[in-house]
């Protein structure tokens, strides 16, 4: 059986298919069986699914397959209609970090889900309580059902997301991977990327492999960023909670600062660091209200960047944010970018922490 590594790439669930099964997906999305026990039982299983194993080993998990290949998050939403989409963050033998998403249409096989991926061929899976538990050619890929809720439901549970209260000193080390994931409103939560539509380069990643930063621990991870950026990238943290299914704010009220341990390549390029402060209760996009503060990248090695919140100025995104200052009651998350790198350039971030 010859498996196509490229495949692993579309899929995005990282599901390894066999040469002889991979049949295209047609624009037809609908399900193949619409009889009515057929409609409740997609009814029934719609919601999100979070990767939670690969071949028994929880994320992130690590495995050979033409190299050695790392999983860092993936899931599943399974819609009403039959439809599916997945998305899922590896590292590939090549090196660096890709995140990648497909559609797929379902129908039902006795106990058996079959999957047709577009551009990618068939999977089959069995749903059993909250767990979906796929298994391709001996490849065991385990989701677990993450909580879903009605709309009618949705605003109420919001209401009922506090801010947690943070502590002073460092709240991002970098030693535990780059989570990420989706809330129940499909916005992206944990560590992700983001850059113009000009063929910007952005990947991030996690290493002990970097100049030494004064008076850190042995096999200290930092934050790399491997820039190539014509207009504007860099990387978000959504706050996520412990499951990284729900996007939930911090509470930064009483700290006067922010500071953070930078390696600079002395590149005169422009630098911003932002605070996503609080959404509109309601709202369903991203919504956060942007507070930016702009650096010039005029030094070479590590340097501990100090920046007091009043210096702080309002970005406006167009995304119907509240314009009501930088409150730090319900911070929803940081972004450290670029413009305009001249060319490939690496930044080392290390320690962001609250003065």
């Amino acid at each position: 059986m010859i498996v196509h590594y490229s495949f692993m790439l579309c899929t995005l669930c990282i599901f390894f298919i066999s040469s002889s099964g991979c049949n295209a997906l047609n624009n037809d999305s609908r399900i193949i069986t619409t009889g009515s026990n057929e409609k409740s039982f997609f009814n029934d299983i719609s919601g999100y699914y979070r990767l939670s194993s690969v071949n028994g080993v929880r994320l992130p998990a690590s495995f050979s397959h033409g190299g050695e290949i790392k999983v860092y998050s993936g899931g599943l939403i399974i819609s009403p209609d039959g439809t599916c989409q997945s998305s899922s963050t590896i590292s590939p033998p090549s090196g660096g970090k890709i995140t990648r998403k497909v559609n797929a249409t379902l129908t039902r096989n006795g106990d058996k889900l079959v999957m047709k991926w577009k551009g990618a061929g068939t999977t089959k899976g069995i749903i059993k309580d909250q767990t979906f538990t796929m298994d391709n050619h001996g490849m065991i890929f385990v989701y677990t059902r993450s909580d879903q809720v009605k709309n009618t439901e949705r605003t109420a549970m919001k209401a009922q997301i506090n801010a947690q209260k943070a502590w002073a000193g460092v709240f991002d080390d970098f030693n535990s991977g780059l989570i990420n994931g989706w809330d129940s409103d499909r916005n992206p939560i944990g560590f992700f990327t983001f850059s113009d539509s000009t063929n910007s380069i952005v990947r991030i990643s996690t290493t002990s492999d970097h100049p030494q930063l004064p008076g850190e621990s042995d096999n200290n991870e930092v934050l790399k960023l491997d820039l190539d950026i014509n207009a504007w990238g860099g990387i978000i943290h959504n706050f996520e909670n412990a499951a990284v299914d729900v996007w939930t704010p911090r509470d930064w009220r009483g700290f006067k600062s922010i500071s953070f341990w930078l390696y600079g390549q002395n590149s005169n390029s422009a630098l911003f660091i932002e605070i996503l402060d609080n959404r509109n209760p309601n709202s369903e996009s991203g919504g956060a209200e942007v507070y930016s503060h702009s650096f010039t990248d005029n030094f070479s090695g590590w340097k501990l960047i100090n920046i007091p919140f009043n210096e702080f100025f309002r970005k406006e995104i167009g995304n119907d944010a509240p314009n009501d200052g930088l409150s730090l009651s319900e911070v929803h998350g940081w972004a450290f970018g670029t413009l305009d790198t001249r060319g490939p350039i690496i930044y080392y971030l290390d320690d962001l922490s609250l003065q």
